[in-house]
C-alpha cells in the first residue's frame, strides 16, 4: 500500500497578518513557521519516507528542507503550487471580506466562484493540475512511503478531490505545519484518509 504523508508548509508573515497566501505570495518562513517545522521534525520519523515531493515556492521549499535534513533529493513540481489569486495576493483578507462577501464562504474561505471578482486562478484549474500529480504518483509508487510538502488551499483541494467530495467548503484548512496521511490500495488505487491535520508532538506514523 502506498502512504502519502501531505505537510503544509510552516507560518510565513502573510499567514500571521491574515493576509492572502497565494502563489504570488513567494515569501520565507517567519521564525514562528521555523519553530513550528523544526517541532514537527522533531517527531516525524524521515528515515521512514522514500520520495519527497515539494512545491517550489520558497516558504514549502524552506519547509521540505528542514524535515528532509538532507536524507533525500527532494523533488519540486510547480502543480503542487498554491492557488494563484492574482491581484488579491498579499492583500488584507478582512478587507476583501467586507468588500465582496460573495466570494467567501461562512468559515471565511474563498468560494468556488471567487474569480468572478478578481484575476486569480479557478479551482476547477487549480483541481485539473493536482489530480494531474496525484495520477502520477499513485502511479509511479507503490507499495512506498512518500511525503508532500505544499499549501492549504492547495491541499484541501487535493483532499477534496481524492476522497471526491462535492464541495471544498466541507473541507477545512490545515494548520501550518499539520500533517495530513492518505493510504492508497496497490492495485484498485481507491484512497483511504488515515488522519487530517495532525499536528506536533504526534505519532504520525501509527493510524
Amino acid at each position: 500500500m502506498l502512504n502519502v504523508y501531505i505537510v503544509r508548509h510552516g507560518q510565513t508573515d502573510t499567514n500571521k497578518t491574515f493576509a492572502i497566501n497565494g502563489a504570488g505570495t513567494n515569501l520565507p518562513l517567519n521564525e514562528t513557521g521555523i519553530k513550528q517545522v523544526t517541532a514537527l521534525g522533531d517527531s516525524f520519523d524521515i528515515e521512514k519516507i522514500d520520495y519527497v515531493y515539494a512545491s517550489p515556492l520558497i516558504r514549502a521549499k524552506q519547509t521540505a528542507e528542514i524535515l528532509d535534513r538532507g536524507k533525500h533529493d527532494i523533488i519540486y513540481d510547480d502543480r503542487l503550487k498554491e492557488i494563484d489569486y492574482g491581484n488579491w495576493d498579499g492583500k488584507p483578507a478582512q478587507e476583501l471580506l467586507a468588500k465582496y462577501p460573495e466570494a467567501f464562504d461562512e468559515l471565511g474561505y474563498f468560494t468556488e466562484n471567487y474569480t468572478n471578482f478578481c484575476s486569480g486562478e479557478s479551482y476547477q484549474h487549480l483541481n485539473e493540475r493536482l489530480m494531474e500529480f496525484w495520477q502520477d504518483l499513485v502511479h509511479r509508487h507503490v507499495n512506498e512511503t512518500v511525503l508532500l510538502v505544499f499549501h492549504g488551499t492547495a491541499s484541501r483541494a487535493l483532499v477534496q478531490n481524492i476522497l471526491h467530495t462535492p464541495n471544498i467548503a466541507i473541507i477545512g484548512e490545515a494548520k501550518n505545519a499539520s500533517v495530513t496521511r492518505i493510504s492508497v490500495a496497490d492495485h484498485s488505487k481507491q484512497p483511504f484518509l488515515r488522519y487530517y491535520n495532525r499536528v506536533a508532538p504526534s505519532d504520525f506514523f501509527s493510524d
